[in-house]
C-alpha cells in the first residue's frame, strides 16, 4: 500500500509524539504572558532534565566564567528560546530509546545525530551565526525521519538498508521506491506535526540537497556540512549518510574549505562531553 509522510505520522502519533514537557515549554514560549520564571518552573518539574541542563550550561559547551546554579539564571544568561532548544534535545534523546532488531541501535543513532549537532553548532560559531542552539537541535533531528521509518515500518527500513549495500546505489531513489518518499521529507513532516519552527523544518528537509532549499538555505548548508564532519567523529548510520560534500555549501556559508582542519578536531573535542550530558545521563 502506498504511504505518505502525513499518513504514516498520523497513524503512529502515540509512538512518535513529542515529549510532553517540550510541548508545554513551546506553548509557554508562544504565550506572551508567560515569563522566564514560569518556564523555569515547568522545566524544574523534571529533576533529571533540570540536572542535565545545568550540567550542560556549566560545561565547556558554554565556558561561562562563573557557575550557573539555577534554571532562572540559565535562562537569563542563555536565553529562553535557547534553553528551550537544549531542553528539547535532552528530552527527545531520552524519549526514543528503543529501535527494532536488525536496525541501527539507539546508541548508534543518537551518537551519529549528536555528532552532527555538535558539528552544526561549531559551524554556526565559525560562521558567526546567532542561532547556534537551534542549529544544534537541527543537527540532532536531521535524521529523525530515519527513526520514524525504524519505529513504524521496520521491515521496509531493513529492506532500504539491505539495498543500500549494493554498489552505486542511490539512497533517495531506494527510499522512494520502498516508502514513497525519503527520510528527509518524512523528518520535515514530523517536525511540522510537532509544530516546530520552519527554521528547523526546512534545514532538516534539505540537509542532503541544500542547494534545492528555497528558504533557510544557509541552515540547510550547515546541516549538510555538519553531517560530513559527523561521519569522521562517529560511525554513519548507513551508506546514504557518507556522501561527498556539496561544494556549493562553502559559498553559501562564506567559509573557506580549509576550515575543516579546525572544525573536525573542535567537534571531536566537544562530542564526548555532549554525549555524556545529553544522552548517557538520560
Amino acid at each position: 500500500m502506498p504511504l505518505s509522510p502525513p499518513d504514516l505520522i498520523h497513524d503512529n502519533l502515540e509512538l512518535i509524539s513529542l515529549p510532553e514537557i517540550v510541548t508545554r515549554i513551546n506553548d509557554m514560549i508562544a504565550d506572551p504572558e508567560s515569563t522566564a520564571v514560569d518556564i523555569a518552573e515547568v522545566i524544574a518539574e523534571d529533576a533529571a532534565l533540570t540536572a542535565r541542563l545545568l550540567k550542560l550550561v556549566n560545561s565547556p559547551f558554554y565556558n561561562f566564567p562563573s557557575r550557573v546554579d539555577t534554571l532562572s539564571m540559565a535562562i537569563t544568561i542563555v536565553g529562553t528560546r535557547q534553553l528551550r532548544d537544549l531542553a528539547m534535545a535532552a528530552a527527545i534523546t531520552g524519549r526514543f530509546r528503543r529501535i527494532p532488531e536488525g536496525l541501527p541501535g539507539p546508541d548508534a543513532f543518537w551518537h551519529h545525530n549528536l555528532a552532527c549537532a555538535t558539528a552544526a553548532r561549531q559551524i554556526a560559531r565559525e560562521c558567526g551565526l546567532r542561532q547556534q542552539e537551534q542549529l544544534f537541535v537541527a543537527g540532532l533531528l536531521h535524521d529523525i525521519g530515519k527513526l520514524v521509518m525504524y519505529l513504524t515500518e521496520p521491515e521496509r527500513a531493513r529492506e532500504v538498508l539491505e539495498r543500500l549495500e549494493a554498489p552505486e546505489s542511490d539512497p533517495a531513489t531506494i527510499e522512494a521506491q520502498v516508502f514513497g518518499f525519503d527520510h528527509a521529507e518524512l523528518g520535515a513532516e514530523l517536525l511540522h506535526q510537532w509544530r516546530l519552527p520552519e527554521t528547523l523544518v526546512q534545514p532538516v528537509r534539505w540537509h542532503h540537497a541544500p542547494g534545492e532549499a528555497t528558504d533557510f538555505r544557509q541552515e540547510a548548508a550547515v546541516l549538510h556540512l555538519a553531517e560530513a564532519i559527523a561521519n569522521t567523529v562517529a560511525p554513519s548510520l548507513s551508506a546514504d549518510d557518507d556522501r561527498p560534500i556539496d561544494l556549493q555549501v562553502w559559498e553559501t556559508l562564506a567559509l573557506d574549505p580549509k576550515r575543516l582542519e579546525n572544525l573536525i578536531p573542535d567537534t571531536e573535542r566537544q562530542f564526548p562531553a555532549i554525549v555524556a550530558i545529553i544522552y548517557e545521563a538520560a
